[in-house]
C-alpha cells in the first residue's frame, strides 16, 4: 500500500468529513439528499474562508526563504553546518538550532530547519559519512513541535491582545501568565531535552543505509553592490516598524503578530537585497516553495466549513470536554486539540474554534484560564510531527518524502505526546 501524499491526505480528510456531516447528521430534520447539498454549500462557504491567513503563510515562507537566500547567511548557514562530526552530533545539532528558531517564530524554524537539514547532509556527505537524510529532515521538523509554547504562538497571542473575541468571557490574560509562565519555560525546556533524547534514539536503532533524495534547486543570491530604491524602502519599513511598536498607540503593532512578522520580514528583504531586482529575484525563488500551501490550504478552509457550519467540530469538542472534571480538563483539552489538528491545521482557526468550548468549561470547573491555553497549544503543536500540511516546504527543500519522515516522527511524536501528557495531568 503505497504511503499518503500530502494532497491525497488532504483529499482523504475532506471525503471523511463529508461522510460525517452527512451520516451524523438527524436524519428526522433532512434527507440524505439535503443533508449533503448542504454539506456541499458549507465545503464551497468556507473553501476561501482562509484567504488572508494563506497569504500570510505563504508570505512568511517565502520571506523567511529568501533571507536565507541571502549569500551572506546563506554562507553562514553551510559554514555551521560543518560543525557536526558524527550522526548523532548532526541530528541533535539540526533539532537544537531548529526548536530554538522554532520559539522565536514558526516561520522562521520551518525554513531555517530546512535548510540546515539540507546543508548538515550535504556537510556530512563531504566529510565520508553516510548521512541519515530523512531523520535530519525529521530534526529540522521540530520547530512546529515546540512553536506554540513560543513568541508566536496564536492562542497565548490572541487572548492577550486588548481586543479578542473571548474577551468578553475571560478578559485578557496577560502573555506573563502563558508563554512566559514559570511551567511554560519549564515544560517547553524538558520537552526539547525529550526530544533530543528521541532523536539519539532513532539515529542509533532506525538507520537508514540507503536514501534518495531530490531536493530543489537552492543558490545563494548576491545582494546588490549600492543600496537603491528598494534598498531605502525595505530601511523606512523597519523604522517604521520599531517606531509603531515602542509607542504602543495601535495595540496590535505593539504586539508580535503575524501582521508584524510578516511586515518586519518584508522589511529585511528589501534592505538585505538593496535593489528590487535582487528583492524580486529572491522572492521568486522563495515562491516555489509556497505553492503547496496555495493549493493545499483552501481544502483546510474547506474541512474547517464543513465541520464548523454543520456544527460537528463543536459537538466533537462538546463530547469531550463532557467527560472532563477539574483534575482531567487540562489533559482533554491536551488530546481534543491534537485530534482536531488534523482536520485544522492552523492554530489560530483551531482556537477561534475550540477556544470557546474550552474557556467555558474551564469557567464552571473553575480552571485557570492561562493553563486551558497552554494545554490546548501543547496539543496542537505535537501533532504537527504527524501532519505533513506544514512540512510541504520542508520536503520541497530537503528533497526527502514524507513516508520516510513518518517512523521518525511518529517516534518523536509518541516521546513528546507522553511527556506533555504526564505533565499537563500532574502539575497544571
Amino acid at each position: 500500500m503505497a504511503f499518503p501524499t500530502p494532497f491525497s491526505l488532504v483529499i482523504g480528510l475532506t471525503v471523511f468529513c463529508f461522510l460525517l456531516v452527512i451520516f451524523k447528521s438527524d436524519p428526522k430534520e433532512l434527507g440524505i439528499k439535503e443533508t449533503a447539498l448542504s454539506a456541499f454549500n458549507y465545503w464551497q462557504s468556507g473553501f476561501f474562508s482562509l484567504l488572508g491567513f494563506t497569504v500570510q503563510m505563504m508570505m512568511i515562507l517565502v520571506f523567511g526563504y529568501a533571507l536565507a537566500a541571502y549569500k551572506p547567511i546563506h554562507n553562514f548557514l553551510k559554514r555551521i553546518s560543518g560543525i557536526p562530526k558524527n550522526g548523532f552530533q548532526a541530528v541533535v545539532f539540526t533539532g537544537i538550532i531548529t526548536m530554538v528558531s522554532g520559539l522565536l517564530n514558526w516561520g522562521f524554524g520551518l525554513i531555517i530547519g530546512a535548510l540546515l537539514a539540507r546543508f548538515v547532509g550535504i556537510a556530512q556527505k563531504e566529510k565520508g559519512l553516510k548521512p541519515n537524510y530523512s531523520l535530519l529532515a525529521s530534526a529540522g521538523y521540530l520547530g512546529m513541535a515546540v512553536w506554540h509554547g513560543g513568541l508566536s504562538g496564536s492562542a497565548p497571542l490572541t487572548v492577550a491582545k486588548s481586543e479578542h473575541f473571548l474577551k468578553d468571557q475571560i478578559g485578557v490574560v496577560p502573555i506573563e501568565d502563558t508563554v512566559f509562565s514559570f511551567f511554560n519555560l519549564g515544560i517547553t525546556g524538558l520537552l526539547i531535552l525529550v526530544f533530543i533524547g528521541a532523536l539519539l534514539i532513532c539515529e542509533k536503532f532506525f538507520r537508514d543505509s540507503t536514501q534518495k533524495i531530490k531536493p530543489v534547486p537552492l543558490k545563494a543570491i548576491e545582494p546588490e553592490g549600492k543600496y537603491q530604491v528598494s534598498g531605502v524602502v525595505g530601511i523606512l519599513i523597519l523604522i517604521v516598524i520599531m517606531i509603531n511598536f515602542l509607542s504602543g498607540i495601535v495595540p496590535d503593532n505593539s504586539t508580535v503578530n503575524l501582521n508584524v512578522v510578516n511586515f518586519t520580514l518584508f522589511g529585511l528583504t528589501m534592505t538585505a537585497y538593496k535593489s528590487f531586482s535582487k528583492f524580486t529575484k529572491a522572492v521568486s525563488a522563495g515562491l516555489t516553495t509556497s505553492v503547496d500551501i496555495f493549493i493545499q490550504f483552501p481544502f483546510y478552509a474547506g474541512i474547517l466549513g464543513l465541520m464548523t457550519q454543520s456544527g460537528l467540530l463543536i459537538q466533537f469538542s462538546d463530547q469531550l470536554v463532557s467527560f472532563s472534571n477539574q483534575a482531567t480538563l487540562p489533559l482533554i483539552s491536551f488530546v481534543s486539540a491534537g485530534i482536531v489538528n488534523f482536520l485544522v491545521p492552523s492554530g489560530g482557526g483551531q482556537w477561534a474554534v475550540q477556544g470557546p468550548v474550552l474557556m467555558s468549561a474551564g469557567e464552571t470547573l473553575g480552571i485557570p484560564f492561562n493553563n486551558l491555553v497552554m494545554a490546548f497549544s501543547y496539543g496542537d503543536q505535537i501533532t504537527n510531527l504527524l501532519q505533513p500540511f506544514w512540512a510541504l516546504p520542508l520536503l520541497s527543500i530537503t528533497g526527502v518524502s514524507a513516508k520516510s519522515m513518518f517512523k521518525y516522527c511518529l517516534v518523536l511524536c509518541a516521546f513528546g505526546s507522553l511527556f506533555l501528557a504526564f505533565a499537563i495531568y500532574f502539575f497544571l
